[in-house]
């Protein structure tokens, strides 16, 4: 008794001290748990206002970094701001018109599947579900810049709100493993991969689709490029096919007015309207807004470089000027959607694809019926059209294989997408036991990263040799087809 009463105090120091402890570890957690809502709330916030607003910002401040005059950085960014509203107004016009005809056309197949492609608002609603992805973009802009600096990177990128590209990396891999770090060290390698994509593809995006002093650092549609490279060089080794002519410069020296984009366009309604068994005027209107996004579409591209331009020359001579930087190239980072959907060639390969990604859905063993992303699909294959110059036939068969991957990635994410939709909170359709998008399965290179890191984590050995096999095929495309961007673009030049 005597020892208990010696010992006593100690012990209810030891205990105050041990309650002292949890409760500053609890107040430690909940104020991380705060900063992490802050950041969230101020990312969302930021998001929320929409490249219309956000990316003129971005470049007004990348302007003023760089010393260029106010007045010039103004009008600039202006002008920017104008041209996404364009952009945006013409792509809304069409889809409207495009999104019901692509789901009849769906319909009339008579496929029907446990699993849908509920489109890219399913990833979006899952990275944003939860708080972590809202680190990727202050990380993803400082890593960025970082390696802007270390002369590892020629891209400054500049369209912040599709860094949400690499918050789905990390989310994907934070739900799988449980652990935030490893998920942010999965963004960060995505990122690092696609700003690199961006400066290997800078060459054709200053020919090919005419936006000079910029790159396209676009998760799902640059990852595509070493596939298509790849496949192009391929396929001008195979007799007849190498001396294809059918871009849309051949096609108008041959035919005429018959033969411009704006023609091309109607002529992918007329299909498409066709295909969907539409009534003959809707068929006639169908044609009509096809033709009017490929026309209007480049216009308002037009009106993006005339923001883009000033921008991009002075902060190429400011670079020139600089003892730092002297020699050095800066490429502005932007969304290669609008892009992708104003070049005549990527659209006609696209919706000309559009049946054999519902065919796809009727192999044994697909779970996915494409339906919410099919009217994206023409941003998959813009890199074949690229890297073939703009030839269709060869566009139309290098999109083909990105179609069969394509749709081969969006059955491997069905799994977890459809349990991290459950997560979400994601309305997922009644009578549907599987969710997944196109959208998702156009990210070949994050699949590859977020398979490797869920699989190692989950001790699931087959996917992950499928992803190491896949990974090594991949850069394998990269190598084997190194050259070709500057190829092709010197071509073009001529």
């Amino acid at each position: 008794m005597e020892k208990l009463i010696f010992i006593s105090p100690y012990i209810f120091c030891a205990v105050v001290v041990q309650q002292h402890y949890w409760t500053e570890k609890r107040k430690k957690g909940e104020i991380r748990k705060l900063q992490l809502e802050s950041i969230y709330a101020m990312v969302t916030y930021i998001l929320g206002l929409g490249p219309v607003i956000m990316m003129p910002i971005v470049l007004f401040i990348l302007a003023m970094i760089f010393r260029q005059p106010i007045g010039k950085s103004i009008r600039s960014a202006v002008i920017v701001g104008v041209a996404f509203i364009g952009i945006n107004a013409v792509l809304g016009a069409v889809f409207g018109v495009l999104g019901p005809a692509v789901g009849a056309f769906v319909s009339r197949t008579g496929v029907t599947l446990k699993g849908l492609d509920v489109g890219w608002p399913l990833t979006s609603a899952i990275t944003w579900a939860v708080p972590t992805a809202a680190l990727i973009l202050p990380i993803g802009f400082v890593v960025n810049v970082v390696l802007l600096v270390a002369g590892l990177t020629k891209t400054f990128d500049a369209d912040i709100w599709n860094y949400w590209h690499w918050a789905f990396t990390a989310v994907m891999v934070e739900m799988a493993t449980g652990s935030m770090w490893i998920g942010l060290i999965a963004g960060i390698i995505a990122e690092v991969g696609i700003l690199f994509l961006g400066d290997w593809t800078a060459p054709l995006s200053h020919t090919y689709f005419k936006v000079p002093g910029c790159s396209q650092p676009h998760t799902e549609t640059v990852n595509w490029a070493p596939v298509a490279m790849a496949l192009e060089k391929v396929f001008r080794k195979i007799p007849g096919l190498s001396k294809s002519r059918t871009s849309p410069d051949v096609i108008r020296d041959k035919v005429g007015f018959m033969g411009e984009p704006v023609m091309i366009g109607v002529y992918v309604g007329i299909f498409l309207g066709v295909l969907a068994w539409l009534p003959p005027m809707e068929i006639v209107k169908l044609a009509f807004y096809m033709g009017a996004l490929l026309l209007l579409e480049g216009r308002m591209i037009g009106i993006l470089m005339e923001g883009l331009m000033p921008l991009a020359d002075g902060i190429r001579d400011y670079f020139a000027k600089s003892k730092t930087f002297k020699g050095r190239e800066l490429f502005i980072g932007i969304d290669a959607g609008p892009i992708g959907l104003s070049d005549p060639s990527s659209i006609a390969v696209g919706l000309i694809l559009i049946p054999l990604y519902i065919g796809l859905a009727l192999v044994p063993g697909n779970l996915i019926l494409p339906a919410g992303d099919l009217s994206i699909v023409p941003i998959f294959g813009m890199w074949s059209c690229a890297a073939a110059g703009g030839d269709i036939l060869r566009g139309i068969l290098g999109g083909a294989v990105s179609a069969v991957l394509v749709m081969y990635i969006t059955n491997a994410f069905a799994a977890p997408l459809t349990a991290a939709a459950a997560v979400a909170k994601f309305a997922i359709p009644a009578g549907i036991l599987w969710v997944s998008s196109l959208d998702a399965g156009g990210h070949i290179f994050p699949w590859i990263v977020m398979t490797i890191f869920m699989s190692a984590g989950t001790g699931n050995m087959s996917s992950l040799m499928i992803a190491v096999v896949a990974g090594v095929l991949y850069v394998g495309c990269y190598f084997f087809a190194k050259e070709m961007p500057e190829k092709v673009a010197k071509e073009l030049r001529k």
